[in-house]
């Protein structure tokens, strides 16, 4: 009896020890393919989202990462949110080195707890919880575990995202845990398992993925939602701060939001009467909407407001007027109370400023970000962009250009979704023009102009319009690539048009511009920097190659030759021409001067993978040809 007892103990301790090192995740464990193009690797991942009722649920997440190098520093932090609604209620945390012994634990206590106003001075109940976990040698593992308390309502539920770029995974589980009478919708990028299990009073929605190799990050790669497994969840019926609706369509979800907007949209009679007066002259409504729009961007600015159901409702038209501060939504609907002063009908509009297209078939709301307005006028629809008190009136810059917007009806009932429109790749031009005199020991003085269109305005002008030298100087220096070259004589102009640019000029001193050898002069045939065209350097590729924003660049360089030298060869003209895009160069001499003019088009296309290696060609072709000398020769 003795024996058997102690026999028992001993089984009892090793199955103990067994589980014990079978949950303390030792690197060794990994296998060696998950490793493959990995930074990372999910060990496991686990989601419990149970909801109670409409108002009430609770999620509790596992997630155990190994950060295999520096560049995995990323997957070890931890973030989650908390407002009104949402409070952590519980957090645990473990840090192992590679063996998989505890070497850390991380208590609540630790976590960093920080507002969210986005650098305003409006105070908001949302907040960050965050730890950043650093060690000093890898790999090493971190594991959390947490749960979320949801009250107030449930409008959303979390996505099942495993994994991101360069991240391998182990194990992943999912669960979803919803009474009888929610109906849950969701929408899947792969062809995943999705159980469903019926006990007592609750639907048990469950899935899992083993084994996932990790997806290398490439540039100008598609979507992470095509790349990335993501299954998104979403109900039918649902409630949010005592607000309900239905969100099986676009049409029902509008129809929500209309109701949010009902009655917000009251001016003082003070304000409405200043309206009336300001556009009592204007030609067409067209110029009353310019006046009122450019009105609004000089009697207010933007701030980030997440108070309650103000996360999606937006703050009263009077109250942000008479402040002049709200977010995207307060100041779009702002924009349609003074619109409608005059008589002009707009639609508040829903648009995310991360995906260009919002599922068609799948309404919710954790697609859509931001608040804009449309201004449906007859054969001249204008979108306006409520939170800028810089762009051009009637601009539509590069963050929504070409999205999905779900355009509100007054009542909801006739809402739709509806695609902004997209600037032409040569609408998006960035013109250079350089003139260049050489002098004959190699040194160079000159004069040189950017112009930016549309897009690159709107990353140009912070910088132009900022009258800061240094700023000036750096973006000059970004672009033109010479050793030891200064600058004097700064100056910069703004189109502000539908269409806008902005323009930089300056002089320069370039001590070293040409390279002197014995009778000759070797000088830059194009000094202009293309560094971010120089961007295909793997031998192969996994991903389509998405341009998804094209544009055109026209270069104008005149060297101005001293009279003592004399061009050796004139470079050969370049003209090619691909799916992908288009280069043409002329170089042409008058008397003592070589004028070389440079077109360059990138098109916004989808290119499979297999044409990498044409893509790939084509990029290096630029290279080769920027980086020609033009040679002169003492006479």
């Amino acid at each position: 009896m003795r024996n058997i007892k102690i026999y028992l103990v001993f089984v009892t301790v090793c199955l103990m020890n067994s589980f014990i090192y079978a949950n303390d995740y030792p690197v060794s464990a990994i296998a060696d393919s998950l490793k493959i193009d990995a930074v990372a690797v999910v060990r496991d991942y686990s989601i419990v989202f149970t909801q109670s009722n409409l108002n009430n649920a609770t999620y509790t997440v596992t997630e155990v990462t190994t950060i295999l190098n520096k560049q995995g520093d990323y997957y070890a932090h931890f973030r989650t949110y908390g407002d009104k609604s949402r409070e952590l209620s519980s957090f645990s945390g473990i840090v192992r080195d590679a063996s998989g012994k505890i070497i850390r634990k991380i208590k609540k206590g630790d976590l960093i707890v920080s507002s969210i106003s986005e650098g305003s001075t409006m105070a908001s109940d949302s907040y960050s919880i965050s730890y950043e976990c650093q060690h000093p040698s890898y790999p090493f593992t971190v594991e959390y575990s947490y749960q979320v308390k949801i009250k107030n309502g449930v409008i959303s539920y979390p996505s099942f995202s495993p994994v991101g770029f360069q991240e391998s995974l182990e194990r992943a589980e999912f669960k979803l845990e919803l009474p009888l009478d929610i109906n849950l919708r969701k929408k899947s990028n792969y062809a995943c398992n999705i159980q469903n299990e019926k006990i007592v009073d609750k639907n048990i929605y469950s899935l899992s993925l083993i084994g996932l190799k990790a997806r290398k990050y490439e540039v100008l790669a598609p979507s992470f939602r095509e790349i990335l497994p993501r299954v998104l969840f979403a109900p039918s019926d649902f409630c949010y701060d005592s607000h309900c609706g239905n969100m099986s369509t676009w049409g029902s979800y509008a129809e929500w939001v209309s109701k949010l907007l009902k009655d917000r949209d009251i001016l003082s009679a003070d304000l409405v009467a200043k309206l009336q007066a300001m556009t009592k002259d204007a030609k067409d409504d067209r110029e009353k909407v310019r006046i009122i729009y450019e009105y609004m961007q000089n009697h207010s600015r933007y701030v980030s407001i997440q108070m309650g159901i103000g996360g999606l409702q937006p703050a009263a038209a009077m109250h942000v007027a008479k402040n002049g501060f709200g977010d995207c939504k307060g100041l779009s609907n702002l924009m349609k109370a003074m619109l409608k002063a005059v008589d002009i009908p707009s639609n508040y509009c829903e648009i995310s400023m991360t995906e260009r297209e919002l599922y068609s078939d799948f309404a919710n709301v954790s697609q859509t970000d931001h608040a804009i307005l449309l201004v449906p006028l007859k054969g001249d629809s204008i979108w306006l962009e409520c939170t800028s008190q810089t762009l051009p009136f009637g601009f539509i810059h590069d963050d929504i250009a070409g999205h999905t917007a779900l355009v509100i009806s007054e009542d909801g009932t006739e809402s739709k979704l509806c695609r902004l429109p997209v600037y032409t790749d040569k609408q998006n031009n960035k013109e250079t023009i350089l003139v260049v005199d050489i002098h004959e020991d190699g040194q160079a003085t000159g004069h040189i102009s950017f112009v930016e269109h549309l897009h690159g305005y709107v990353s140009a002008i912070p910088v132009f319009n900022s009258k800061d030298r240094d700023k000036m100087i750096k973006y000059i220096n970004t672009y033109l690539k010479l050793p030891h070259i200064e600058f004097s004589g700064i100056t910069a102009t703004e189109n502000k048009a539908s269409l806008p640019s902005c323009r930089l000029d300056a002089a320069f001193q370039a001590p070293d511009y040409g390279n002197k050898t014995g009778n000759r002069l070797f000088l830059p045939l194009c000094p202009l920097h293309k560094g971010t065209l120089n961007m295909f350097s793997a031998e192969s590729r996994t991903w389509d190659i998405v341009m998804q924003n094209g544009f055109s660049e026209t270069d104008s360089i005149v060297f101005n030759l001293p009279e003592s030298y004399t061009l050796e060869t004139l470079p050969k003209d370049v003209d090619i021409n691909t799916p992908f895009g288009s280069l043409k160069t002329k170089t042409e001499q008058k008397d003592n001067q070589i004028i070389y003019t440079q077109y360059l088009d990138i098109y916004s296309t989808r290119h499979s993978k297999e044409s990498y290696k044409e893509v790939k060609d084509f990029f290096a072709q630029i290279s080769t040809t920027i980086k020609r000398k033009l040679v002169l020769r003492k006479i």
